[in-house]
């Protein structure tokens, strides 16, 4: 296949809706610039970094023609895995690191970030395009397309061990957004939220909670985090148990974390130990070497070229900030991590970028595919953070979506003939031939969204015609701001076979509800929530503690609950139908 010429199309604005001014967006100009590049910088690392990851050297000559690493080229890569097909990646071509930013950026609206629809729309969604991934990240994903899955429960095989950097990486955008980045707990529960969905250790939680602080602290001060800097973030992550406590939904996923993992915050302290030890060997580097023999030097002495330590989200996220210790300017920085052969290359590169570019003085030389994205989308969220409601992301109703059964049919077909992407919205236009193996009916195609992404995406080789969910009138899409479904968490999985020990409609009721719950007592509200999935069969005791609830929690209590009962009633009524059809 020629190269499609990707960079030469014209892009709409990426969301749909009515603007609702910018009354705080005054005197922000200049940190709408620092996001503006902090966002291009972190591309333009992921881009560069991903030409060398996962090959040797002499691989990386065969990737880049046999010329050096300098920055961003055209290359080959086999996509798929060992079914898919390889593939001419265009200049600037980005990979899942900053694809998963972009999604997390969509999923963040005026009024907070949207878990909801990042965990079961974007995530298994992002399968069909995806351009590399985690083992957790993809597993995570694609458990959290069934329709038992929520995102505080995404209990897929090996959950509770995912440390990996595939949450960290990606977490930049609820920095940019925030409205007080200098006040950590503005943004870090919504940051571990997103981690959540599909990285529960503690390293990996570790990772994004340091990471976010660490481009905040850039962002705000115009400043490289100092390892006095990064030892203040990790003292701030000491205090994430409690924010996790205060908040119902983060306390279902703890709940549900501490039944197979243990305490949690036990295993939290493990973790500040490990940052504290890490950072500790950092500043001990010797300072006299140049900034590759320096970072080479760290690199190794953190063991990052070891495969069971180089995804670590912690360690990764130290490597990024130690990165900008060792090399200030931006560029040079970045090609230093990428010729660091056998180390996570586009995720430390990408990580480093955001915060290199909240300082830095200049765009990225080459651009990235999809420039005008992400210079649209950096402007969307400096609007949010100065408290402007810019449009926002169209996603299905949730009450309805389903996600994709197979990676290969989120490309779909209106009866009319249109191209679109289940969950994102229509294909404005399709760039060159699509790919295929001999023998295998699955094609690669590269197409353009309608908002101006560049996905290559695997569908069918015959493409099924489908229900376009956001098609005008159709009664299943909407403009989140205005009337959006609740993002408390859906279709909540059972665990433990809770559900399943409770009576039968008619039996005494119980009484055991009987202590007072207290209006923002996240830990009683998770209580309640235990208290229906033990009593799921009796109607009146859900009845009461919905009136419970309703009468002495506060209104995110009674949103949280009434979509964890929801989905608790779905699980059983599921599991029941299962029976009956055994």
């Amino acid at each position: 296949m020629s190269e499609p010429d990707l960079l030469s199309q014209g892009v709409k604005h990426p969301a749909q809706g009515v603007d609702g001014g910018d009354a705080g967006a005054v005197n922000l100009k200049d940190r709408a610039a620092r996001i503006e590049r902090s966002a291009l910088w972190a591309a333009y690392g992921d881009a560069l970094g991903w030409i060398s990851e996962l090959t040797d050297s002499a691989g990386l000559l065969r990737r880049t023609g046999g010329v050096a690493l300098k920055e961003p080229v055209a290359w080959k890569r086999r996509i798929g895995g060992r079914s898919g097909v390889t593939v001419r990646l265009p200049r600037g071509c980005y990979s899942d690191d900053t694809q998963l930013r972009l999604a997390t950026g969509r999923a963040i609206r005026s009024d907070g970030f949207d878990v909801e629809a990042f965990a079961k729309v974007e995530l298994p969604v992002w399968l069909s395009y995806g351009l590399g991934g985690g083992r957790s990240t993809s597993a995570a994903a694609t458990h959290l397309g069934k329709r038992s899955s929520a995102w505080w429960s995404n209990t897929f095989k090996g959950w509770t061990k995912s440390g990996g950097n595939g949450a960290a990486m990606r977490v930049q955008p609820h920095v940019w957004a925030a409205r007080t980045p200098e006040e950590p707990e503005s943004y870090l529960p919504d940051v571990v939220r997103n981690a959540v969905c599909t990285h529960s250790h503690p390293t990996g939680l570790m990772g994004a909670v340091v990471h976010a602080q660490c481009v905040a602290h850039a962002l705000t001060t115009g400043r490289f985090p100092s390892p006095d800097d990064v030892s203040a973030a990790i003292e701030v992550a000491r205090r994430v148990p409690v924010m996790i406590e205060g908040d119902a939904e983060l306390g279902y996923w703890r709940t549900v974390f501490e039944r197979e993992a243990g305490d949690f915050e036990r295993a939290w302290a493990d973790g500040l130990d490990e940052a504290r030890d890490g950072l500790k060997f950092m500043g001990g580097l010797n300072a006299g070497l140049s900034g590759g023999e320096r970072y080479r030097s760290m690199v190794d002495g953190m063991k990052l070229r070891d495969p069971s330590r180089r995804g670590s989200g912690l360690l990764t996220a130290l490597a990024a900030t130690g990165l900008t210790w060792c090399e200030t300017r931006p560029a040079e920085a970045l090609r230093i991590a990428a010729n660091v052969i056998s180390t996570d290359t586009d995720t430390i590169a990408t990580m480093a970028g955001a915060i290199l570019g909240a300082v830095a003085e200049a765009d990225p030389a080459v651009d990235v595919l999809d420039v005008d994205l992400f210079r649209s989308e950096a402007a969307r969220l400096a609007r949010i953070a100065g408290g402007g409601r810019p449009p926002e992301y169209a996603y299905p109703d949730l009450l309805h979506w389903l996600a994709p059964k197979a990676r290969a049919d989120a490309l779909a077909r209106t009866r009319g003939g249109s191209l679109f992407v289940r969950g994102l919205g229509r294909v404005a236009n399709t760039l060159g031939e699509p790919v295929s193996r001999k023998g295998i009916d699955f094609w690669w195609q590269w197409v353009r969204l309608e908002f101006g992404q560049t996905l290559l995406i695997k569908s069918r080789g015959h493409v099924p015609v489908a229900v376009e969910e956001h098609a005008p009138g159709s009664g299943v899409g909407v403009v989140f701001g205005e009337g959006a479904p609740n993002a408390a968490g859906t279709q909540r999985k059972s665990q433990g076979g809770g559900a399943n020990r409770g009576g039968s409609a008619g039996q005494e009721h119980p009484r055991d509800l009987d202590a007072s719950l207290e209006p923002t007592d996240a830990q009683k509200v998770r209580d309640v929530v235990l208290y229906v999935e033990k009593h799921i069969k009796d109607d009146r005791a859900v009845g009461r503690a919905l009136r419970r609830v309703a009468r002495k929690g506060t209104r995110g209590e009674i949103d949280a609950f009434t979509s964890a009962v929801v989905d608790l009633l779905r699980a059983h009524a599921d599991r029941d139908a299962g029976a009956t059809s055994d």
